[in-house]
């Protein structure tokens, strides 16, 4: 797998309050995740705080996507496709 992070934008929401967003998009053979992750920043904020934030949300995506595939590749995935196929009438 391979990530890239890309800064998306940086807009005024109010005064002296602005929307920074990020894009984090995930390979796998092909694109798997691309996804936009944004967060809130005034001026004198704690950067450190909005990055471990924003990191924090990557990562749980990240995580869901591989559990996703765990549970797509299980042999019992395969045998219930199997099943329900078989089991229609046509």
């Amino acid at each position: 797998m391979i990530a890239i992070v890309t800064k998306k934008s940086v807009r005024t929401t109010q005064p002296k309050l602005f929307s920074i967003t990020f894009n984090l998009q995930v390979t796998d053979g092909a694109v798997v995740i691309d996804k936009d992750f944004s967060c809130h920043y005034r001026p004198g904020d704690d950067v450190s705080e909005k990055v471990g934030k924003v990191k924090e949300d990557m990562q749980n995506a990240i995580n869901d996507y591989k559990l996703e595939k765990e549970l797509f590749d299980k042999p019992a995935l395969d045998i219930a496709v199997t099943s329900i196929q078989g089991g229609l009438s046509l």
